[in-house]
């Protein structure tokens, strides 16, 4: 089977704002939950950017929404996919990710079988200045990621049913990259595996 992370991964720092990149990053995440969890991902009816309710009354538009055949259940996937600049941002990720676990959960805790927030970081990533040149690279897995993560504070509010996964990749020679330019595209390997710690 094609490998879709990998596929996106090449072309991630070309028009990230866009809505053909978000599609593609949705397509790529839900095709490798297909792969590394088929009685899951087969139980259920897919859906892309599908709105369901939220703890403050409102609606919540979820990146991928499983509904369970049977059930009726949801299994939620929330997806991102930084690039550059990640270190200054990471607190502000982790609060968003607290966050949004409490408004799905608390508006429909009696639904919900599993929320996955699902990340794709490089290992090592740019940091660049305004005219679009690297000052320098955060390393990502090693210096943020493993200190500042959320999976505790999952686990103790919601005991297993609301999980952070992290996939992570190499850039290829990204030490001869000089400018945004030179990532549009890039060359990838060693990407991480899919993997949920509490699987239901």
């Amino acid at each position: 089977m094609k490998n879709l992370i990998k596929e996106f991964l090449k072309k991630t720092f070309i028009n990230i704002r866009s809505a053909d990149r978000t599609k593609e990053l949705h397509d790529s995440i839900l095709s490798e939950f297909k792969k590394q969890y088929p009685k899951y991902f087969e139980k259920c009816d897919w859906y892309f950017e599908k709105n369901i309710s939220d703890a403050y009354g409102g609606k919540f538009k979820v990146d991928i929404l499983g509904i369970n055949k049977i059930t009726k259940k949801y299994i939620v996937i929330l997806c991102k996919c930084n690039n550059s600049n990640i270190g200054k941002n990471i607190y502000n990720s982790a609060n968003t990710t607290i966050g949004e676990a409490a408004r799905l959960m608390y508006g429909n805790d009696k639904k919900i079988e599993k929320v996955l927030f699902i990340s794709i970081f490089p290992r090592k990533a740019p940091l660049f200045k305004q005219d679009g040149s690297i000052r320098g690279f955060d390393l990502v897995e090693e210096n943020y990621k493993n200190r500042i993560n959320t999976s505790d504070i999952l686990y103790e509010q919601y005991k297993g049913v609301v999980e952070e996964i992290n996939i992570y990749y190499n850039i290829k020679v990204i030490d001869n990259k000089i400018n945004k330019k030179d990532f549009q595209p890039i060359d990838v390997n060693e990407i991480s595996e899919m993997r949920m710690l509490y699987e239901y």
